[in-house]
């Protein structure tokens, strides 16, 4: 899937850890993605919610 996030350039990630809340869990790309792009600019760690399956 094409990423579909993106950061502004004074975006502080690195070393962070970061949750990620998404409404509604279908496929996973949303979360996938987004999680794609913080580990890339140097998340320590990505956890993720949803509140519907």
């Amino acid at each position: 899937m094409k990423q579909i996030f993106s950061l502004t350039a004074d975006a502080t990630i690195n070393g962070k850890t970061i949750l990620l809340v998404d409404d509604v869990y279908t496929t996973g790309a949303t979360l996938h993605c987004a999680a794609e792009l913080l580990h890339e600019h140097g998340a320590k760690q990505i956890e993720a919610i949803t509140i519907f399956r």
